[in-house]
């Protein structure tokens, strides 16, 4: 939080550093998940099991560049908002943008999405040939290994499969000496700027929502993308705390956008379940931009 102290003072002011008492109209969420469509290590069955036993009153199923997981079973259509994230970049840093109320799986971001799904596979070859001119025995043959119907090939399969054999010891080392953005075996993924993504969420019946901002490389691109056109931010996210969420909830709510949240799933945790509380107000919310949305188509 320490390097948001300027946006603090700059878009929002301190006093939000406060987390507002707690409010008790919330329901129980998740606007954030990813199953074996893309980078998950649940299949969409069995993450629909536990959307089930968790009781989440709200959920999506946001898998990269992609809605394989779609749809999903008739008793729980009521439940679920359709979305995915959708990987951009802005002034080149990565930037996830989540799309909710995608309905037609014909629509110009869908067809963009996956040529840019092709490039996920080149991109996939390049970061191994770095890896093994790092003297890192790693093949494609062990990343496809780690793939269960994944229409979206990504670097946590990459990592979970450095895990497999034994080169380091968690998903998370594996990005933190070798594929996060700055790390030795990292290769950009080509992909659109974040304000045609944007603009093409909009032209398709959906809304654009910032994904983790938190995890953003400058604290500016907050408001920058807001700018461009996002409609919302995922406010509560396992990277924020609750100062962090007051934050972004005042950001947000000064500019009439969007609040969302989930937990990010791409596997069990164990502490942390699925489902996080959202106020009801702000899922009414979000229904309600994706209906006026899909009426005007802009």
């Amino acid at each position: 939080m320490a390097g948001w102290a300027w946006f603090l003072e700059a878009f929002i002011g301190f006093e939000s550093y406060r987390p507002a008492p707690p409010n008790t109209k919330c329901m129980l969420c998740d606007l954030h998940l990813h199953t074996t469509k893309s980078d998950g290590v649940w299949a969409p069955e069995r993450l629909l099991e536990e959307v089930q036993a968790r009781g989440l009153e709200c959920f999506s199923i946001t898998d990269h560049d992609c809605m394989d997981a779609y749809p999903v079973p008739a008793d729980l259509r009521e439940r679920c908002i359709p979305g995915l994230e959708v990987d951009s970049h802005h002034v080149g840093h990565t930037v996830h943008i989540l799309a909710y109320g995608i309905a037609d799986p014909g629509c110009e971001l869908m067809c963009r999405l996956r040529t840019q799904r092709e490039n996920r596979v080149e991109r996939m070859h390049a970061m191994i040939l770095r890896l093994q001119r790092l003297r890192i025995e790693i093949t494609m043959a062990d990343v496809q290994a780690q793939v269960t119907g994944a229409s979206s090939l990504g670097r946590p399969h990459l990592a979970r499969a450095l895990v497999a054999k034994g080169l380091v010891q968690t998903v998370q080392e594996a990005f933190d000496r070798y594929i996060a953005d700055e790390g030795d075996g990292f290769v950009a993924l080509e992909r659109l700027t974040s304000g045609e993504i944007i603009a093409m969420i909009h032209r398709c019946g959906g809304v654009a929502v910032i994904a983790h901002p938190l995890r953003l490389r400058d604290p500016a691109h907050v408001h920058e993308l807001y700018e461009l056109g996002a409609d919302g931010v995922e406010a509560t996210h396992p990277t924020a705390d609750f100062a962090a969420q007051a934050m972004l909830r005042k950001f947000a709510l000064s500019r009439g956008l969007l609040l969302t949240g989930g937990t990010d799933f791409h596997y069990p945790v164990a502490e942390r379940g699925l489902g996080v509380e959202l106020e009801r107000a702000d899922i009414e919310a979000l229904r309600c931009a994706i209906e006026r949305r899909a009426r005007v188509g802009s």
